[in-house]
């Protein structure tokens, strides 16, 4: 029983399909600041297709800000951050 539901779910989705979904779900990068790659990442999660600005949290020198668009924006190096967030603020297009 379970290796036809198995064969019916390969034939529907094809098993190259379902290892890159499952790769994609586990390589999403969490909504917010997070760091991978030796790289900090800032990932707007919206459906509304706004562009915000956050603060970036530098470890060395001034923290700044800077305007992300939906999805994941790559900052720089980790080294260089410690974290960044949601100002509150929109940004213009």
């Amino acid at each position: 029983m379970a290796g036809a539901t198995v064969l019916a779910l390969m034939t529907t989705t094809g098993p190259a399909d379902a290892a890159t979904q499952a790769s994609e779900q586990a390589l999403a990068k969490p909504c917010g600041y997070s760091e991978s790659g030796a790289f900090a990442w800032y990932n707007h999660c919206t459906t509304d297709g706004s562009r915000i600005q956050i603060r970036l949290d530098a470890v060395a020198g001034f923290d700044t800000n800077r305007c992300v668009d939906p999805g994941e924006t790559r900052l720089g190096w980790a080294f260089e951050y410690r974290n960044a967030w949601y100002t509150g603020r929109l940004c213009r297009s």
